[in-house]
């Protein structure tokens, strides 16, 4: 509401970008840190609720520096973003995009100035629209009154230009159309005060001009309007090369003037004006939410000669082009007096494409010319069109296009013409050999479906029901089209609950119609598009509503079609990105919409057999399968394959082939998404076996990396998958992993019941070798919690086994954990003489990341032993491999023992750079021990310097990561904390 502040819980609370960034809580100033922290807060605020790439935020805070040597920097940053959101009440809104290296804030838009200056001006001009010119008035002065200076202040370098550039002719934009409703108001004194400013920065700004003109005409002052808009048009012809729309006649109807300016500068008679305007373009959506960017480019390409009078608007069905194209133009009817024509090309339609002579026809009609007149020859149709055209100032729309042959033959020729064509495909052909300029109409971010649900829906009544409305929101991919199907069906059913309208949609989305019209129809608009491709096309885009992943690339591709090669598959996947039934996500990978996706499965469901369903599900799994295993067997040689894992001759596809071991780690990455997906797909649609084998194949590489909630769910799928399918050693193996992976996380009790239950079962089907691992685990987790006496016992039966079973792995592992037990106890030469044993097993093995692993404890005891250069050299050999092994967990741990190391030399910045890069990575890893021990030495070194503020907060962030956990480790980093904050107090005494 005008006039008024947001709130959280109950506090006035405001962002600022439109300036200097800044924060104020019930009219106070919060501090906002150092302007690079400013800064990052301003990227995050732009692009509220969206993921930020970290590639992005070093381009607008340092421009030209290496990514890597800012990200350490970056998440010290969020790190004291965190502290200042949570002190006002904003915890968990600064979160990791998951599976990405980019940031979100998730916090309402209407809390930050810039975003609640679009939403003003959205409301406001709906209420000039339906002349509430009152109303639309202040909704803008209390918009334009947001602005505080230059916005988006903190960030530079030409993305940050562009941005400013975009708001500020935003801002422009609000106060045109506040001079608007001020002279429909009367108020002429107010337009001249307000724009006096806008005019000398903007002299050449026809909408500025012709407003200026009214007012002053308005005011009584009717001479001194003529005189300017003949100097205007001077001026606008000698530097622009042009001749402007700005004509005493457009306003006649607003000022009463009699003459108009003509294009030579004289006068002429008004009756020589073509008396038929045709104003075709169709109605204009009354809530029509967001598109501020794309408006903005629409209004940049328009105004730009360059590259000739046309634009292609591209999309998805349904994402809203032509209401884009319609909004955009009944906006900006100025710039088009001599009318607009538009033209239903019906390419997608169920009916006959329109040739581009009935499309003429259709012109030519609109333009006055009769149909027994209309020539009857194409060649002569089309020269009457382009000399109908010639030198008039029209907007024309040719809507839904098939392809590029049918848009070139309805171009005007004419300079003085803006053609914009929408079509579901790119138009290639059109754009690459005829210069012209394309935009892609992406879907609507969520705030802006939310918005637009709660136009449609009642404000009201969405707002009581937040969650509900979001899960709405998100069904519908961002379509508008989506939104008004969902919203009619929710706002026709008002005694229902949102909620439970949002649970039946989400599985029946398709049962329901938005209107009576084929239009209002999803599934009649995506059969439009599909029926359209080749058979082999379509067939394609039907099986991608099986695939359970977020983005596929050509080799699953071509499994689920069976009898197609990739490069054949990425074939048939460009040709649905030109349909944009498809998109690009990265290189050679593809990502389909949500809804479209939705859409696919279920007329898949309807028009494929079950059994060729199941075959081509089973055909993408076993591709997964073995595709994994190849990257594995790259990654981790020494390591066993699955058991029961299906031979070439088992299966038609052909899995991926890596030649080398990055490239196959490159794939685990892209993939991890996915092969989450792909197992919890398998255990529901029967395929056990393939639930759980993929589940073990992909284990050891995913326990290399941090954020272990989604291997949590892909285990526990695949340990009920193993039961399911009855077999034993898969039961066993997924179990350890699962174990495993608790204790990774330092989850030692559960960690404890799933080997103590794996070693049970490994001993009732004879299976020595889990036997062997289930004992080494849990001695594992007597030596972190302290028991090192029963983890001697257990380390050493595990010894024993395993150099009874050949197993050279697990005899490194062994040595390599007895080396650990026995430093605990103090035993330093005997815990350097197991770890050099691990250390040549792994180095006969070949794995590297054995290697660093050893190393690491190698350079642990040589801090132990006051032997800190030693320890510095360690920790180097294991960083330079470090890409290599693609272990994050060793190399923060090498990182974080080299800081320690260089604290004690004494080389203090050096430490500190190196404790915050592994404060980084431990942040990653969502490592809270590691990430602890990071930032102790952090506080250890600035308190050694004198500097305690610094040091206090590092002591407090240390605090933090610690948790209240008791373990050995733990209470290791707490006695240190403990006597950084003795030498605190004391230096705060002797102050």
């Amino acid at each position: 509401m005008p006039g008024t502040t947001l709130s959280v819980v109950g506090v006035p609370m405001e962002f600022s970008i439109l300036g200097p960034t800044g924060l104020s809580v019930a009219g106070r100033s919060v501090p906002l840190g150092v302007a690079k922290q400013r800064g990052l807060l301003a990227v995050l605020l732009y692009h509220v609720g969206r993921p930020v790439r970290i590639e992005l935020i070093v381009e607008l805070l340092w421009e030209n520096r290496p990514v890597d040597s800012c990200r350490p920097i970056i998440y010290a940053l969020t790190s004291r973003l965190r502290a200042v959101l949570r002190s006002v009440g904003l915890s968990d809104v600064l979160v990791r995009a998951a599976g990405s290296r980019a940031y979100r804030l998730e916090i309402d838009p209407d809390l930050i100035d810039h975003h609640r200056f679009a939403t003003l001006v959205t409301d406001a001009r709906a209420a000039i629209g339906q002349a509430r010119h009152e109303h639309g008035a202040a909704l803008l002065d209390t918009a334009v009154g947001l602005w505080r200076d230059e916005p988006l202040a903190e960030l530079r370098g030409v993305q940050a230009e562009q941005w400013r550039a975009t708001i500020w002719d935003r801002l422009l934009d609000a106060y045109k159309m506040l001079g608007e409703s001020e002279l429909a108001l009367g108020r002429h004194d107010r337009v001249l005060a307000r724009l006096e400013p806008l005019l000398r920065e903007h002299h050449l700004d026809e909408t500025l001009a012709r407003l200026w003109a009214s007012a002053l005409h308005a005011a009584g002052r009717g001479h001194e309007a003529r005189a300017f808009v003949t100097a205007f048009r001077r001026r606008y012809r000698r530097e622009m090369r042009a001749e402007p729309t700005v004509d005493l006649m457009l306003d006649s109807s607003a000022v009463g003037l009699p003459l108009s300016l003509g294009r030579g500068g004289g006068v002429r008679d008004t009756a020589s004006v073509p008396s038929l305007t045709p104003r075709q373009l169709p109605y204009d959506v009354t809530d029509f939410t967001g598109r501020t960017e794309l408006i903005a480019e629409l209004d940049a390409l328009a105004a730009d000669d360059g590259g000739g009078r046309v634009i292609v608007l591209t999309g998805t069905p349904g994402v809203g082009k032509t209401a884009l194209v319609t909004h955009w133009g009944r906006q900006r009817l100025d710039r088009f007096p001599d009318g607009q024509l538009y033209l239903d090309a019906e390419g997608y339609g169920p009916g006959p494409t329109v040739r581009p002579r009935q499309g003429l026809a259709r012109f030519l009609n609109a333009l006055g010319v009769p149909a027994t007149a209309v020539p009857h020859d194409d060649d002569e149709r089309r020269e009457r069109y382009h000399q109908l055209l010639a030198d008039r100032r029209m907007l024309v729309v040719i809507d839904n296009v098939l392809d590029s042959e049918q848009a070139r033959q309805m171009l005007p020729r004419s300079d003085t013409c803006l053609t914009i064509i929408c079509s579901r495909n790119a138009l290639q052909r059109l754009t690459i050999r005829n210069g012209i300029r394309s935009l892609t109409v992406p879907p609507l971010p969520v705030a802006d479906r939310r918005v637009l649900l709660g136009r449609i829906v009642d404000a009201r009544r969405a707002s009581t029901q937040p969650e509900a409305v979001a899960t709405l929101a998100r069904l519908s991919s961002g379509l508008p089209l989506a939104l008004r199907v969902i919203g009619k069906h929710v706002k026709s059913r008002p005694r229902t609950s949102i909620g439970e309208l949002a649970r039946e949609l989400s599985t029946r989305l398709f049962d329901y119609e938005g209107d009576d019209s084929d239009d209002g129809v999803l599934r009649s608009v995506f059969d439009w598009s599909v029926n359209a491709l080749e058979p082999v096309t379509a067939r394609l885009f039907l099986r991608l509503g099986l695939f359970p992943g977020s983005t596929v690339g050509p080799g699953a591709a071509a499994a689920l079609l069976g009898a197609v090669e990739p490069t054949g598959a990425e074939r048939l996947l460009g040709a649905l990105v030109r349909a944009h039934l498809v998109d690009h996500d990265t290189l050679r990978r593809f990502r389909m919409h949500a809804l479209l996706r939705l859409y696919a499965a279920d007329r898949c469901r309807r028009e494929e057999p079950t059994a060729e369903r199941r075959e081509a599900l089973h055909r993408l799994l076993d591709w997964y399968l073995l595709s994994a295993a190849n990257a594995v067997r790259l990654l981790e040689p020494q390591s066993p394959p699955v058991p029961d894992l299906p031979g070439p001759e088992a299966t038609s596809v052909t899995p991926l082939p890596f030649a080398s071991d990055a490239e196959a780690m490159r794939w685990c990455e892209a993939e991890r998404t996915n092969l989450h997906a792909v197992v919890r797909t398998a255990a529901a649609e029967g395929f056990h076996r393939h639930a759980w084998q993929i589940a073990g194949t992909m284990h050891e590489v995913f326990d290399r990396y941090g954020q272990q909630d989604d291997v949590f769910e892909m285990l526990r799928t695949a340990v009920d998958a193993a039961t399911a399918d009855g077999h034993d050693k898969g039961r066993v193996g997924t179990l350890v992993n699962l174990g495993a992976t608790h204790f990774a996380v330092y989850s030692y009790r559960p960690a404890a019941q799933a080997f103590t239950e794996a070693l049970r079962l490994a001993r009732e089907c004879d299976f020595a070798e889990a036997e062997r691992h289930c004992l080494h685990n849990l001695a594992a987790i007597h030596l972190r919690t302290g028991a090192t006496g029963r983890a001697i016992g257990l380390f050493e039966q595990s010894l024993v086994a395993c150099r009874d079973g050949g197993d050279a792995m697990g005899e490194a592992y062994t040595l390599y954990h007895l080396g650990e037990t026995h430093r605990r106890l103090g035993r330093y030469d005997l815990a350097a003489w197991y770890h050099r044993e691990a250390l040549e097993r792994w180095d006969r093995l070949g794995s590297l990341r054995g290697r660093s692993l050893a190393l690491v404890r190698l350079a642990e005891l040589h801090l132990d032993t006051g032997e800190s250069e030693a320890a510095v050299a360690r920790c180097r050999l294991v960083l330079d491999v470090a890409g290599r092994v693609s272990d994050e967990g060793v190399r923060c741990d090498a990182l974080v023992t080299l800081a320690d190391a260089l604290a004690r030399l004494g080389r203090r910045d050096e430490a500190v750079a190196q404790a915050i890069r592994a404060s980084a990575v431990a942040e990653e890893l969502d490592d809270s021990l590691r990430r602890s021990h990071a930032l102790t030495i952090l506080a250890e070194v600035y308190a050694a310097a004198g500097n305690n503020g610094p040091a206090r907060l590092w002591l407090g962030a240390a605090l933090e990561a610690l948790g209240g956990d008791d373990d050995p480790e733990r209470n290791a980093v707490r006695e240190r904390l403990a006597a950084v904050a003795r030498r605190l107090s004391g230096d705060q005494l002797s102050d």
